[in-house]
């Protein structure tokens, strides 16, 4: 913020002595001050009205005075739980328990000895239980021959998951660590201390680190091929985020479908990066983000905007600068939001699109009348800033076609939360950690957290295929798999 030089405060003498000239001039320095000041304060009053709920600041950054939580969502009318149709996940039993415990009567209350009494029925209650910690321990034992024929010495082959190493961790208990490591974000003495209190092995950093190594360094086939499909994905969610690494702020990307994640950091946050990412020169399906500008470059996709955003930046202009337009404009975008959940996948009339534009256009002629005169501004040169709300307004007149993508194409969803959930975990494991201490370590960090999305995404077993990856043959995505 351009800092503003102070003046002189007159007395009423100073001011009675003054001649009708100086008068004047002093006049137009504070006319010319008075400027300066009101997009200042504007700004300064905008900023001390922000919060998590009327913008995309996170909880965390409200303070102690943080306000009532109000979600946007309406109440379904439906009771809590579990609704009809929901499949449960309960307990259930097992038909072959590993061990079975017999208990049998001895005798009857009556005094009635049961011991040679046959059994009428059998009650069976299965606990489900951790073992003892502890490993099992597998020795491979080479046998040497020496050849009759030419007296050479014959080695047994190893198996390929085992080195030549004396003593070395197993495929499971290596994908155990990056497992803690990548997707339940544990620092590195975490997971030595879960290691030691739990199975008995003393485990150090490095140790973590080589296997982290080890599973990144053969994971490029399955990069390639989720870019791939990424790039063919008939919808697609984008978002970045800022990542503290080595002592530095750097920007964490991500685009991500329903099915598949992908991960990238990169020392920018705008198109130079999306361009390192590989996957969204070539997006020609329907592009979901929140209206950072760089996203826009890329032209030959369709744009929708994220609905969630929009909300938060229409509640903050309605509550904090008094604009009824964007109430309206609030409470019509989720009345068509309610509309597109109820109509599924079943597109709209040409009729009802007609209206819902007309609607959407005349809110906005309405707004203009209320929108906050642009401040003057003293000689010089410069853009004029506007209001939030003015931009906001120009933002929604712009971008009218990617505001209301939703309601055209039942394919879109209303919000970006998709890539906003990915990102979340992200910003878990720098609170957790404080930052990632190398960069190297967090393109790692990114790659291996692209591999566990998309395995959970698809239902994949995640230790069984960690542990691929560390033997060289990582899991990849079938092509025919829906991305979208």
């Amino acid at each position: 913020m351009k800092e503003i030089p102070s003046m002189k405060v007159h007395t009423r003498a100073e001011l009675a002595l003054m001649s009708e000239e100086a008068k004047v001039e002093l006049i137009l320095a504070l006319e010319a001050r008075l400027c300066a000041l009101e997009p200042r304060v504007e700004e300064l009053e905008a900023r001390l009205g922000l919060n998590s709920r009327n913008s995309s600041k996170p909880p965390s950054s409200d303070g102690p005075a943080k306000p009532v939580v109000k979600s946007l969502r309406e109440k379904s009318g439906r009771p809590p739980g579990g609704q009809p149709g929901h499949r449960g996940t309960t307990l259930r039993q097992v038909a072959t328990p590993d061990r079975i415990e017999k208990h049998s009567p001895q005798r009857c209350a009556c005094g009635c000895e049961l011991a040679g009494q046959p059994v009428t029925r059998i009650e069976r209650y299965q606990v489900f239980d951790l073992p003892e910690p502890g490993m099992v321990v597998t020795e491979h034992q080479v046998d040497v021959k020496i050849c009759p024929a030419c007296e050479a010495r014959c080695k047994g082959a190893l198996p390929p998951q085992v080195s030549a190493a004396p003593a070395q961790y197993g495929p499971r208990v290596r994908a155990l660590m990056v497992y803690l490591r990548v997707y339940q974000l544990l620092p590195y003495e975490r997971i030595s201390a879960l290691c030691r209190d739990a199975f008995g092995l003393s485990v150090s950093k490095a140790t973590i680190e080589a296997v982290e190594l080890e599973a990144d360094g053969n994971l490029q086939p399955f990069v390639d091929e989720v870019a791939a499909q990424l790039r063919a994905a008939p919808v697609a969610h984008a978002d970045e985020t800022g990542l503290r690494v080595a002592g530095r702020t750097r920007w964490l990307h991500v685009v991500a479908t329903r099915s598949l994640t992908l991960y990238h950091l990169d020392d920018k946050r705008g198109r130079q990066a999306m361009e390192a990412q590989g996957v969204l020169p070539q997006f020609r399906g329907r592009l979901v983000h929140d209206c950072w500008a760089p996203y826009f470059a890329y032209e030959g996709c369709a744009h929708a905007l994220c609905g969630a955003h929009l909300l938060r930046e229409l509640k903050f202009a309605h509550e904090q600068q008094q604009q009824a337009w964007a109430f309206e404009m609030f409470q019509w975008l989720l009345y068509l939001s309610g509309l597109r959940a109820a109509r599924s996948d079943s597109p709209f009339s040409p009729e009802a699109m007609a209206f819902f534009e007309a609607e959407y256009e005349a809110i906005l002629a309405r707004g203009v009348a209320q929108l906050p005169p642009s401040p003057k501004r003293a000689a010089g040169r410069g853009r004029i800033p506007k209001s939030k709300s003015a931009n906001l307004h120009e933002r929604l007149v712009k971008h009218r076609d990617a505001v209301l993508r939703f309601v055209h194409d039942p394919q879109v969803p209303f919000t970006n939360n998709l890539a906003e959930q990915s990102m979340r975990m992200a910003k878990v494991q720098q609170k957790v950690s404080g930052c990632l201490r190398t960069v190297a370590g967090a393109q790692r960090f990114a790659r291996l957290r692209s591999y566990v999305s998309t395995l959970i995404k698809q239902d994949c077993h995640v230790l069984t295929h960690i542990a691929n990856a560390i033997r060289g043959t990582p899991w990849i995505p079938h092509p025919c798999q829906p991305a979208g």
